[in-house]
């Protein structure tokens, strides 16, 4: 049996381990440009479900987002479109951002041209429980928030509310949607993404 002295085992492994990484990165490199347009192509389709084109396949969103949407310039950088929805009416899709019970989710929320309702949603999210918190993006739940207020009766902004089912509370129920039986951090997160980011979307 051969043995091999400690530096030819040391340069051996460090060769190996040089070679393993170039060959990641350029495996990771050549992919970027395919991860960016799924990226692309998913959001695309997140914000048309919002607004009602429900049954547009991924690698068709691109183009249908391009003929039906544009970005509008907002001074704080928010990520607003202009959209013209699947029932021929113009309203502004919002990027929404909040954090659930064991990570970040997120959305779009469409709304109305006028900005008080909300005409459609579609939320995402990185590691929530299947069953439990993973609800968010299950039609039942986004389907809920279809023609919700975000402002009571007097003109003052009061949110969707995502509020227990039978909880005692003033919201009205245009306001407010019923939680996700289980999922009480995830539901209180998707609320504090309305309280939060479409606070001053009509400014």
């Amino acid at each position: 049996m051969k043995n091999f002295s400690n530096t030819y085992i040391f340069l051996y492994i460090s060769a190996l381990v040089i070679f393993v990484a170039v060959v990641l990165s350029v495996v990771s490199i050549g992919l970027k440009p395919l991860r960016e347009a799924n990226v692309k192509a998913e959001k695309c389709q997140q914000i048309l479900h919002a607004a009602g084109y429900h049954d547009v396949e991924r690698k068709q969103s691109v183009e249908l987002f391009s003929k039906v949407a544009e970005k509008m310039q907002k001074a704080d950088n928010e990520e607003v479109y202009r959209i013209r929805c699947a029932d021929g009416a113009d309203g502004y899709a919002v990027r929404l951002d909040g954090k659930g019970l064991w990570g970040p989710i997120w959305g779009y929320a469409v709304l109305s041209g006028d900005g008080t309702t909300l005409k459609g949603v579609a939320f995402d999210h990185k590691s929530e429980t299947p069953g439990l918190g993973a609800k968010i993006t299950e039609e039942a739940f986004l389907k809920a928030f279809e023609g919700k207020k975000l402002y009571d009766k007097d003109g003052k902004f009061v949110s969707v509310r995502v509020l227990k089912a039978g909880t005692a509370s003033e919201i009205a129920n245009e306001n407010r949607v019923d939680a996700i039986s289980g999922a009480t951090l995830t539901s209180k997160g998707v609320d504090a993404m309305f309280s939060n980011d479409l606070l001053n979307i009509k400014d």
